[in-house]
């Protein structure tokens, strides 16, 4: 199948399936990542819902948790840890008082840059020796991959992705 000309890492058979390669990749980039974070008082998860804040500010719960595609009580365990660490403030809606808005501080929005700042210069270490052609490859690999998901059946046995989710 292989020819002589191709390199070694294409004439091995891999021990690691290529989902098996992003657990690990994912694995070692939280680590350190986990380590650069602590350095700010945050945790790598808490970046994200503090970069929507920043762009948005005063969402309630359910919409950070709809926008970031992850579950309610996710939300709100991050939000009760950035709040106790000071990044955050709730306060009740105007117009409905069983809402909070959620508000970041003055530290939550300098902990936001600094923290994207780390994520921006550790994706540049990522992507070194990577060339434009190569980079434009994996993001439309990854956007197939991400497409692909959708398609795997839970537990159930139904599709139900996210599309379907929302249909009901």
């Amino acid at each position: 199948m292989f020819t002589d000309e191709e390199p070694d890492f294409c004439q091995r058979e891999y021990k690691s399936s290529i989902l098996t390669m992003f657990m690990r990749i994912d694995r070692r980039f939280m680590a350190k990542c986990f380590g650069q974070m602590q350095e700010l008082g945050i945790y790598p998860g808490q970046i994200p819902v503090l970069g929507l804040l920043a762009h948005k500010d005063g969402l309630s719960q359910r919409e950070i948790a709809e926008k970031l595609h992850i579950k309610p009580p996710t939300v709100n365990v991050t939000v009760q840890r950035l709040e106790k660490a000071g990044f955050l403030y709730r306060e009740a809606d105007e117009k409905d008082q069983r809402i909070s808005r959620i508000y970041m501080t003055e530290k939550g929005k300098q902990a936001k840059e600094s923290g994207m700042k780390k994520v921006q210069d550790n994706e540049k270490i990522l992507l070194d020796g990577f060339s434009e052609e190569d980079l434009c490859l994996l993001r439309r690999f990854l956007d197939q991959i991400t497409e692909n998901i959708e398609k795997i059946p839970v537990a159930s046995g139904k599709n139900n992705t996210r599309k379907e989710r929302q249909q009901k």
